[in-house]
């Protein structure tokens, strides 16, 4: 098999993510993954809810469905995700990871300029370069 992606780029992907994973973003993620994998009464929430989740589905998959059973199912799960999502470690986390998830977007959107020589159009051509194929005038 050959070899694809030379000892030299792979170094240089080694410490672009090293640089990634140093950044303040990438680290507050890593914190409130932390805090919200640590969070007990969440990961009890969590497990009723894929429980009442996989009931739901069983019940879906009955001829003659207790459509009362799947009112009061969908009812816990809906009360369980109110619940599950008010959490501060969730908001944080959540909060966290789309920070997170958008710097790495702009890193790989940097990457990918860097390599074609063209920015990636957002579509509202402010950050468009005149090249840019979907550049409004």
């Amino acid at each position: 098999m050959a070899e694809y992606v030379s000892q030299e780029i792979r170094e240089a992907i080694r410490s672009l993510a090293a640089l990634v994973r140093a950044d303040k973003r990438y680290e507050a993620y890593m914190a409130a993954e932390a805090e919200y994998e640590k969070d007990a009464e969440i990961t009890r929430m969590v497990t009723e809810y894929n429980v009442h989740q996989a009931a739901l589905s069983e019940q879906f998959g009955q001829k003659e469905r207790d459509e009362d059973m799947i009112r009061a199912i969908q009812g816990r799960i809906n009360e369980l995700y109110e619940q599950i999502t008010a959490r501060a470690s969730y908001q944080d986390y959540i909060r966290a990871k789309d920070e997170s998830d958008a710097f790495v977007q702009m890193v790989n959107a940097e990457l990918e300029a860097a390599i074609t020589g063209r920015a990636s159009c957002a579509h509202d051509c402010s950050a468009c370069q005149a090249a840019c194929a979907g550049r409004q005038k």
